[in-house]
């Protein structure tokens, strides 16, 4: 693993990192992180992106001990120190800290601060061009703190494993009422005709910050997204399908795996209204570089 991390302030190669093993973010997962990327070598809508960790650390009460300012002069630096040639993938995660073996947070004496900096994989530009096979996972969005990215992810990495068997790019997530959630790490989408789908809070999601700018983009072109319950066989009279992450920004889906059945999402191609989204997001992005 090539990059270079800080713990607390400290930077290491990826190598010599290193935590306690009775760190509760270790031990139960308890933590927050964020994941971003770099355009021209600058974190890429980083305000956005802490005030949603803020927002995920109120809601399981974990105070966050660094401002936004002394989080940002920290992942500029790590970045820096990692001089990497290619654009960088960063997270950022703060646990509960040190404590007892046993959960009770109250034993835990002050958070720790990761900040890793790696080389960003870019996609291929075949896949903008063709656009990606997803599935309908097996596994059920979780309903309790849905809206927080915290560090309980082993539904996540089940469901990784699963969509890669499957040989998916991305698996799509199911509330327990059979309602369109959300994908592994990101935002789904369906168009029908000009109309813009994206299914709301009501559905479970995680609110992506590409999921922001996206709607904002469509809004100015005329195509005001509409957000609301989406039911599993919408996507069979979808004309459009895509998805939206911070790293990946918008990805066409032209297939999609229900159970073994791979159902053609229209033509089977990239529609008009992604690859117009795709290139306006595109040009908005030198807007939306400057925004920190």
């Amino acid at each position: 693993m090539s990059g270079v991390i800080s713990v607390n302030g400290v930077v290491t190669s990826a190598e010599d990192a290193r935590i306690p093993v009775l760190d509760h973010g270790f031990l139960f997962g308890d933590s927050v992180y964020e994941t971003l990327r770099t355009y021209q070598h600058k974190p890429f809508l980083f305000t956005r992106h802490f005030n949603r960790m803020a927002r995920s650390a109120k809601s399981i009460e974990l105070e966050l001990p660094w401002s936004r300012e002394r989080t940002f002069q920290e992942v500029r630096r790590v970045v820096e120190a990692a001089g990497l040639a290619s654009e960088s993938r960063i997270r950022i995660t703060v646990t509960r800290g040190v404590g007892g073996v046993g959960p009770d947070p109250e034993s835990c004496k002050s958070p720790n601060v990761i900040v890793i900096v790696t080389p960003l994989s870019e996609l291929a530009p075949s896949i903008a061009e063709n656009g990606v096979e997803v599935m309908i996972s097996s596994f059920q969005r979780t309903t309790h703190l849905a809206d927080a990215k915290t560090g309980n992810l082993i539904r996540t990495v089940l469901a990784q494993r699963e969509a890669r068997l499957a040989g998916a790019f991305e698996a799509i997530l199911l509330t327990p009422e059979g309602w369109i959630s959300d994908g592994i790490t990101s935002n789904i989408y369906l168009v029908k005709g000009r109309k813009l789908m994206t299914p709301s809070r009501e559905g479970w999601i995680l609110e992506g910050i590409t999921r922001g700018g996206v709607l904002e983009v469509a809004g100015r072109m005329g195509w005001g997204g509409v957000e609301g319950l989406l039911q599993r066989s919408d996507i069979e009279s979808a004309d459009e399908m895509f998805l939206t992450s911070s790293t990946r920004g918008i990805v066409p889906i032209v297939r999609v795996n229900a159970s073994s059945d791979v159902r053609i999402v229209a033509n089977g191609k990239p529609g008009p209204v992604t690859q117009a989204l795709r290139n306006a997001y595109s040009q908005e992005l030198v807007v939306l570089i400057q925004e920190d």
